[in-house]
């Protein structure tokens, strides 16, 4: 399978930012590169949402119980044989918190945009940060990825 295989569907509810379709197609890289490291079929889809501050506080109260804004969030689907569709999952993505992490941490919007899909992707792949030791998993395959992408820190 190529890359176009893997179906990412974006939507915008936000008027911050406009996707080049350079930056789409680094977002297919980025899950692909997920896909491959795991090993992971390529036939699952992944939604990507683009919100503001105030739909993802509502999503994080409601799914979290924590009222604030956060960069992220992820919303795993059954994966199993017997799932109806072949859905990885939901992804996320406050555009505000976004573009001020990526000021924050000193680097570009595109850094930080294609840092949250693949640390989101490893969430709906079943990897979390719980404990110290998932953690460090964790953080070693976003590096492992993002080296790949050329987007390291």
């Amino acid at each position: 399978m190529n890359q176009r295989d893997i179906l990412i569907d974006i939507d915008h509810r936000q008027d911050i930012i406009t996707l080049t379709l350079q930056q789409e197609q680094l977002i297919q890289q980025a899950v692909t590169a997920c896909y491959e490291l795991e090993d992971w079929p390529k036939d699952f889809e992944v939604s990507l949402s683009f919100v503001m501050n105030e739909e993802i506080q509502t999503l994080n109260r409601d799914y979290r119980g924590k009222d604030q804004p956060t960069d992220v969030l992820s919303f795993p689907m059954d994966t199993t044989d017997n799932a109806p569709e072949k859905l990885l999952g939901d992804i996320v993505i406050s555009v505000e918190k976004m573009v001020d992490q990526a000021t924050e941490y000193g680097h570009s919007v595109d850094r930080e945009m294609i840092y949250l899909v693949v640390h989101s992707t490893l969430h709906l792949m079943g990897y979390d940060h719980m404990t110290e030791k998932d953690k460090q998993m964790m953080r070693e395959k976003e590096e492992t990825i993002m080296k790949r992408l050329a987007l390291i820190r």
